[in-house]
C-alpha cells in the first residue's frame, strides 16, 4: 500500500463524505463505523492478502471512534477514514506507520485520547455488504 493508493482512498472518502455535506467536519459526525467498514472492504478489494482490523476508541464522555489498522508483512498502517470529525485541519486519512500492535495503540491513545482495542477482523466484502453501509450512511446523513 503505497502513498498513491492512499490518496486514492482519501480522495473516494472525500467525494463520498461530500454528498452529505460541504463542509468535512459536519459530513464525518457520527460517520466512522460505516465509513471505516467501507473503506476497509476498498482496501481488501485491491490487496486481499492484508490484514484489516477496526480499531475502536473509548472516550471517558460516552463517546466511539473507529479508525482502520491495515496490516501488511511487516508494516502497520494507521487509517482514520473520518478524521475531519476530531481533526477538522487535518489533510491526511494516513495517521501514521508503526511497526507493531503495541505501538499502534500507544500512537492511538497519544493523538486521540481514551481507550483503544481491536473490535474487528474485516473479511472480503460483497457488493450487497457495502451497499447496505451506503444506505446506513445517507441515512445518518438524514437523522441529524
Amino acid at each position: 500500500m503505497d502513498e498513491k493508493f492512499i490518496e486514492k482512498i482519501q480522495k473516494r472518502v472525500v467525494n463520498l463524505l461530500l454528498t452529505l455535506s460541504d463542509n468535512l467536519q459536519i459530513a464525518a459526525k457520527d460517520q466512522c463505523s460505516e465509513v471505516a467498514r467501507l473503506v476497509g472492504c476498498w482496501i481488501l478489494y485491491e490487496y486481499p492478502e492484508y490484514k484489516v482490523q477496526i480499531c475502536k476508541g473509548t472516550f471517558s464522555n460516552g463517546l466511539a471512534h473507529d479508525i482502520l489498522i491495515i496490516e501488511n508483512d511487516r508494516i502497520l498502517f494507521l487509517v482514520d477514514p473520518t478524521i475531519w470529525q476530531i481533526f477538522p485541519e487535518s489533510n491526511n486519512i494516513l495517521i501514521e506507520s508503526v511497526h507493531d500492535m503495541p505501538e499502534a495503540i500507544e500512537s492511538l491513545t497519544k493523538r486521540y485520547g481514551g481507550i483503544w482495542k481491536i473490535s474487528e477482523l474485516m473479511g472480503k466484502c460483497d457488493e450487497s455488504y457495502q451497499q447496505e453501509l451506503l444506505t446506513i450512511i445517507k441515512k445518518n446523513k438524514q437523522e441529524k
